[in-house]
């Protein structure tokens, strides 16, 4: 006799599941192939028609990041080679069929969250609803998947590098900052268009610390205060540095350049106290 325990019994029903089970009726053999339902979960079949209704939320949780398509999607064919370029792999975008009979009900559960009316992609990250394309684009921009990224795809944070290296200029400051604002009104009386010029930062939002920690890397500095400024993909330093640097004039070829401020007037030199100035006919 066979004696069944826990750990065997699993593993018995995969291999009868796919085998061909005899057996005797009336004294004979019979060959019938075996109702694999049974070791499938027979006794769950009558809810077969229930479970066929594919599930929204089963399949945005299945994957840490779900990108939702459909076909002839110039918007989902970008955001798909966007991810691809920064290392996401292809497998996180899920194209749906517009022809499939299942198409009309997922798009209503999808409805919950994007709206009545949407456009695709839609894209959810670890479960939860992230937005159509621009609202993704710009999350990924600004940093907000980069702690995902680095998690699940083992993909180096470079938002804080690829913002320097886009600018000519970039100051990064934080809110309620009085330094960053008094570097804000000095760039500004010196005519830079500093509303192009000033990133803010906000220790509130989900993606400062990984933002924080790409700055320290980029400026080999642990400990640092807001404002910290590059020029030309050049690390300037923090308010005291960039603001002497300013006044010491090393800017204004830069300016000059980029942004069309002309140099500031010299301004005169006097005689000495006493000196007198004589024309040359005298």
């Amino acid at each position: 006799s066979v004696r069944w325990t826990s750990s065997n019994l699993a593993a018995e029903s995969t291999a009868m599941a796919n085998m061909d089970i005899r057996e005797f009726i009336n004294g004979k053999l019979q060959a019938e192939v075996c109702d694999c339902d049974f070791f499938a979960g027979r006794e769950n079949k009558e809810n077969n028609d229930a479970s066929a209704v594919p599930s929204l939320e089963a399949l945005v949780k299945s994957r840490a990041l779900c990108v939702i398509s459909i076909g002839n999607c110039p918007q989902c064919e970008e955001l798909a080679a966007f991810l691809v370029s920064r290392g996401v792999p292809e497998t996180v975008v899920v194209k749906w069929d517009k022809a499939a009979h299942e198409y009309q009900d997922l798009k209503r559960q999808l409805s919950a969250h994007a709206g009545e009316v949407f456009t695709f992609p839609q894209v959810f990250a670890v479960g939860a609803y992230q937005g159509g394309f621009k609202q993704v684009m710009d999350k990924i921009e600004s940093g907000l998947f980069d702690e995902l990224f680095e998690k699940e795809f083992e993909i180096e944070p470079r938002t804080v590098q690829r913002i320097v290296e886009k600018r000519s200029m970039v100051s990064f400051s934080l809110p309620n900052c009085p330094q960053c604002d008094t570097l804000y009104e000095d760039l500004k009386k010196r005519g830079a268009p500093v509303q192009d010029i000033f990133v803010k930062l906000d220790k509130a939002r989900p993606e400062y610390q990984t933002m924080k920690a790409q700055m320290q890397r980029l400026i080999g500095k642990q400990q640092f205060a807001f404002p910290q400024t590059f020029v030309r993909g050049v690390y300037q330093g923090d308010f005291d540095e960039v603001i002497a640097k300013a006044d010491r004039g090393e800017f204004e070829e830069f300016f000059s350049q980029e942004f069309g401020i002309a140099p500031a007037a010299s301004a005169p030199e006097l005689p000495a106290p006493g000196a007198i100035a004589f024309d040359e006919d005298f």
